[in-house]
C-alpha cells in the first residue's frame, strides 16, 4: 500500500471514530445541563455554541439541529446571528478539510474526464451563483456540499460568501423553529 491510501484510511478511521464518539456519549444530557450555564454566561456561552457548531459541522452532524440549539438558547434574533456565522464557519472549515485531503485526486480524476472537467469549468465561471442556489436548495445535504465544494475549483472566499448568503434563509427558519420548542429534547429528538 502506497503513503496516500494509508493516510486516506488513518483520516477516515479518525472520522469514523469521532461521529461515533458524537454519538455514542450522552450528548443530549450534556446540552440540556449547559443551557442553564449559557444563559448565566451569554458571552462564552456564544462563544462555546459557536466553537460547538463549527465542531459538529465538520463531523457531519445536521447543520439543522445547531439551528435549532441557537434559537432555543438565545431567541430569534441573536440567535440568528449566531447561528449564520456558526453555520458559514463550520461549512467553511468542512470545505477546507475536503480541499487540504481530497483534492489532488480529484484534479487527477478531472483531467481525463470531459464530463468533470465541464463541470469544473462551469464552477470556475458561476462559483457564486451555484454555491449560493444550492444552499438554498434542501435536496443535496448541506454536509455533503461542504466537502464537495472543498475538492472543486471553487474559490475560498467564494465559497465563503456564497454559502452566508444561501444559508441565510434556512438559518431564519430553522432559528425560528428552535424558538418554539419548550425543552431541548424537542429538538434533538
Amino acid at each position: 500500500m502506497n503513503r496516500t491510501t494509508i493516510n486516506r484510511i488513518a483520516i477516515s478511521a479518525f472520522f469514523i471514530l469521532l461521529v461515533y464518539i458524537l454519538y455514542a456519549l450522552p450528548f443530549a444530557d450534556w446540552l440540556s445541563s449547559g443551557v442553564g450555564w449559557v444563559q448565566l454566561h451569554p458571552i462564552a456561552g456564544t462563544t462555546v455554541y459557536m466553537i460547538g457548531v463549527v465542531i459538529a459541522t465538520v463531523l457531519f452532524v445536521p447543520g439543522s439541529v445547531s439551528m435549532m440549539i441557537a434559537g432555543f438558547l438565545f431567541g430569534w434574533l441573536p440567535g440568528t446571528v449566531c447561528a449564520a456565522i456558526g453555520i458559514t464557519a463550520g461549512a467553511q472549515g468542512a470545505f477546507l478539510v475536503g480541499r487540504k485531503f481530497a483534492r489532488q485526486s480529484v484534479e487527477r480524476r478531472v483531467a481525463d474526464n470531459p464530463r468533470l472537467h465541464a463541470i469544473e469549468k462551469g464552477l470556475r465561471e458561476e462559483a457564486f451563483v451555484i454555491v449560493m442556489l444550492t444552499r438554498l436548495s434542501l435536496i443535496i445535504p448541506f454536509n455533503v456540499l461542504n466537502y464537495a465544494y472543498g475538492i472543486t475549483s471553487v474559490r475560498s472566499g467564494v465559497h465563503f460568501v456564497g454559502t452566508a448568503v444561501g444559508m441565510l434563509p434556512a438559518v431564519i427558519l430553522y432559528v425560528y423553529l428552535g424558538t418554539l420548542a419548550r425543552d431541548l429534547g424537542q429538538i434533538l429528538s
